[in-house]
This record gives structure tokens, C-alpha cells and sequence, in this order.
């Protein structure tokens, strides 16, 4: 299987992420893949923001046209991240809330082909709905959250996901480099679960990844640098 090189938020260390210049610098950086953030503005429309707020008010609770006044950036729509990607590099959309799940995917199918893009989430309903509502569309769970209300079931939870995975019915699993230890990937392998892994930046832990058969992609704010490494070390 082909190593997986994924622009997390764009080439976000020559542009501002989730912008369109930081999409089309992957693009210019051949990445073979580019994370970005959705969320719904109050007028429903679909913009790629990462952040819950915008100037300390929910981007939920925001018109976009308050979001264009608030925000020091233009913050894209969806559909303008979609007419710059189809046809050149395929995309990992996550999923920032619940409540728009096949919103999310039926606008997004207006553009892109089901092979095309991928969806993930944090969230275990949301993929749910996914992929009840579209079981072409491939499905990631997210693992590493930081601010949980029980850190210790929530490690557990994802240490030992395959439950949930199949309860879901995900494609494969986005773990936090560091949840990469007691077994992880030889679980993942006796699970049939693909693990694109986040968010890799120091060089040694991209060539060591890179190198490990265990992981099938590599989500990263210095796609430059794994595209490099990648082409340098001639790893598929």
C-alpha cells in the first residue's frame, strides 16, 4: 500500500491554514492528501474553519458574512475548497460538530467522487451516521483527545478502540503519534484497520514512520519536509 503524505490544514508553514493558498501550496508540494475543518455557519453554510470561535463568538452562531468581518483571513467556503481541490489531490475532511453529518456529505458528493475524499471525526456518532447514511464514503476515526472529562477511560477507549470501530463501522483509525505504543499498530493489523497517524512534524519521527510498515499515512504541518524524506529515502 502506498505511503499516505497528508497536508494537515494545508502547507500551513508557508500560509495561514485552512486557507486556499495553503491548499494550492500542497498541491504545488505534491501531497497526496489534504486535511481540512468543516463547520456550519448560521445562515448554513459550510466553511472550513478549525477553531470553534471567531473573535470569541461561535462560528456556529455566526452569519459568514460576520465571519468574513471578524476574521483577520478570508476563511474559504466549502464548495471553493472543493472547486480548487477535484481533480488534482484527494481530501481528509474532518468533521468539527455534530448535527450536519449528511449535509456535510451530500454537498461534498456534488463535487467529488465517494474514492476522493475521506471523512473523520473525533466523534463516534457522527461517523455513525456517515456511514449508515453512505457506506461508500470511508470513514476515520480520531484518536488523542487532549481535554477529556475522564482521562483515563478516554485513554483506554483509545488504546483499545476496536469496539467502537466496529460498532461504527469506520475504515480505518487516525491515532496521535503518541497512542503508537503497548501494541497499537499490531492491533490495528490483526483488526484489518489502516492507521493514518497525526500530527508528525519532527523529521526523525517522519523518516521513522515513513519507514514502519504499520502505518499506512502521515497527517503533518511540514508536508515539505515528509515529501522529501518520502522521495530521498525511496519509500512507495
Amino acid at each position: 500500500m502506498k505511503k499516505i503524505l497528508i497536508a494537515h490544514r494545508g502547507a500551513n508553514t508557508f500560509f495561514h491554514e485552512n486557507t486556499l493558498e495553503a491548499f494550492e501550496k500542497a498541491i504545488q508540494l505534491n501531497a497526496d492528501m489534504i486535511e481540512s475543518d468543516v463547520r456550519r455557519t448560521k445562515n448554513n453554510l459550510f466553511v472550513v474553519y478549525h477553531d470553534e470561535c471567531i473573535d470569541e463568538k461561535p462560528v456556529k452562531d455566526l452569519a459568514y458574512e460576520d465571519i468574513c468581518k471578524f476574521s483577520r483571513l478570508k476563511v474559504p467556503t466549502l464548495d471553493e475548497v472543493l472547486k480548487l481541490t477535484r481533480s488534482r489531490i484527494k481530501l481528509d475532511i474532518e468533521l468539527k460538530e455534530e448535527g450536519c453529518e449528511k449535509e456535510v456529505a451530500n454537498f461534498i458528493l456534488k463535487f467529488l467522487n465517494e474514492d476522493e475524499f475521506v471523512i473523520t471525526s473525533f466523534n463516534d456518532n457522527s461517523l455513525k451516521i456517515i456511514k449508515e447514511a453512505f457506506p461508500g464514503i470511508s470513514t476515520g476515526l480520531i484518536l488523542g483527545k487532549s481535554n477529556s472529562k475522564n482521562p483515563f477511560r478516554t485513554w483506554l477507549s483509545e488504546l483499545f478502540p476496536f469496539k467502537r470501530c466496529k460498532k461504527i463501522n469506520v475504515d480505518f483509525l487516525v491515532p496521535h503519534w503518541r497512542l503508537l505504543k503497548l501494541g497499537f499498530l499490531r492491533r490495528a493489523k490483526k483488526h484489518k484497520l489502516p492507521v493514518f497517524v497525526w500530527t508528525v512534524n519532527e523529521e526523525n519521527l517522519i523518516l521513522k514512520f515513513l519507514r514502519d510498515p504499520g502505518i499506512d499515512g502521515l497527517i503533518t504541518d511540514k508536508i515539505e519536509t515528509a515529501v522529501q524524506l518520502k522521495q530521498n529515502s525511496q519509500i512507495l
